[in-house]
């Protein structure tokens, strides 16, 4: 493997952690924005916004896995931090969502 191409492989990595806890965040914050609305307005949510944004983490995930046999088949070895977050975006992946 060159530089270059371990270069790739890792800027994947790293992309796809970011988008999946920038997902993560951002499904964290509309739980709490939600918290104490009426019930008919949550559901609106969740069956518009909220769905988009649940099918987006699951993308995220996907190209967590996917981006991180990449890595690991390039040779390379995450840190703890990253590794932890593969694990929590394959566990999304299992739990559907």
């Amino acid at each position: 493997m060159t530089a270059r191409d371990e270069v790739t492989v890792r800027d994947r990595l790293r992309r796809a952690l970011l988008a999946f806890q920038a997902g993560q965040e951002h499904l964290l914050a509309a739980h709490r924005k939600l918290k104490g609305l009426p019930a008919a307005e949550v559901e609106a949510f969740w069956a518009g916004p909220g769905l988009r944004m649940e099918q987006g983490l699951l993308a995220a995930s996907a190209e967590v896995d996917a981006a991180f046999k990449g890595f690991s088949a390039a040779g390379l070895v995450a840190d703890a931090a990253d590794r932890h977050r593969v694990t929590e975006a394959r566990r999304h992946l299992t739990d559907g969502g």
